[in-house]
């Protein structure tokens, strides 16, 4: 399958800050407002009990922070006062996002020294042992990718000012995941949908009965390459008569990322399961695997994904790649409102 360094990430330092990040997270998560005076014949409320880190989540500094735009009046024109409040708006979201990769890049260290010193760097050995939860695992994933956008991200940043907003919902795969706006992420799912369905339409080989990226013909590697956003539009176009990247770049990227479902799915029945998820973590986990998730509520979501994740156990993931989650071995009803499973 995919080589053990895929998911080796390069990244050194003491463990001291793992636990120093922690204590700092546990301190503002439980943090409650100064205790009322009361008379001696009165007893202080206990105070709220603590909520131990989750698990399976990843931790919420990976996801964007809440965008708080200013509400424009009805008669109040556009400039120069609200542009310059909307302005404010988003240069203050972009800078919580920049705090947050720099807060996920010092956590990730102290994770990644444990993975180096008892699991010599492999990423995959550390999941095998049970050494990794999903939100170590998610904070390694999630701070790479960020990690390899921020010199691009802060160029435009810098050349575009308040405008940047409206640049990276066009070229959104240079954004960091904590600086995406909420406009962005759904676009690029509906975009993503869009293709995928698409796709479906014109997949007409049948699935394979046995998994494995080595056996997928062209045709196979190319609907998963779509339906997951493993490359981009313009290779569509460049290739002519046989769109997309080469054959065997299209092989390692769907390796890469068979690879990296499998160790996820792993995790995810080891923390918690679904049921401990929160409800953007799910549809995260869904998108990534190639289920759609606009216009469905939350229950059908989970559905979907507590559906592949038993399937997967039958199946290989590929044959899952390739197929709609009615068909599957655990499948769901394709018009059910409950997200029930069959």
């Amino acid at each position: 399958m995919a080589p053990r360094h895929l998911w080796e990430m390069n990244l050194r330092v003491s463990a001291g800050l793992r636990c120093q990040y922690l204590q700092s997270c546990s301190s503002v998560c439980t943090s409650s407002p100064p205790a009322l005076r009361y008379s001696s014949t009165t007893t202080s409320p206990s105070p709220p009990p603590t909520k131990a880190p989750s698990k399976v989540n990843g931790p919420i500094s990976t996801l964007p922070a809440p965008l708080a735009l200013p509400v424009r009046a009805k008669d109040q024109p556009f400039f120069p006062a609200y542009a310059l409040a909307l302005g404010k708006a988003y240069l203050a979201f972009y800078k919580t996002g920049v705090k947050h990769i720099y807060t996920n890049f010092k956590a990730a260290r102290a994770v990644q020294k444990h993975l180096d010193d008892a699991h010599a760097s492999s990423l995959k050995a550390a999941v095998d042992a049970g050494a990794l939860t999903r939100s170590d695992f998610q904070l390694l994933v999630r701070n790479w990718h960020d990690v390899k956008r921020v010199p691009v991200f802060a160029l435009v940043f810098a050349v575009c000012g308040e405008l940047t907003p409206l640049v990276v919902v066009a070229v959104s795969s240079i954004v960091p995941w904590t600086c995406r706006i909420p406009k962005q992420i759904e676009s690029d799912r509906r975009r993503l949908e869009t293709r995928r369905a698409i796709s479906f339409r014109n997949l007409t080989s049948a699935p394979p009965e046995k998994g494995g990226v080595d056996g997928l013909g062209r045709m196979e590697l190319l609907h998963i390459s779509w339906s997951l956003g493993l490359s981009s539009n313009l290779w569509d176009w460049l290739g002519g008569r046989l769109p997309g990247l080469p054959t065997w770049v299209l092989r390692r990227r769907v390796a890469r990322r068979v690879e990296y479902l499998k160790m996820d799915d792993e995790l995810i029945r080891n923390s918690g399961g679904v049921k401990e998820m929160e409800d953007e973590e799910c549809r995260m986990a869904c998108v990534e695997r190639g289920i759609d998730v606009l216009g469905r509520s939350d229950k059908q979501v989970r559905a979907d994904l507590e559906a592949w994740l038993k399937s997967s156990q039958m199946v290989s993931v590929e044959r899952l790649l390739l197929t709609r989650p009615s068909v599957w071995p655990i499948g769901v009803t394709e018009n059910s409102k409950q997200g029930t499973i069959l």
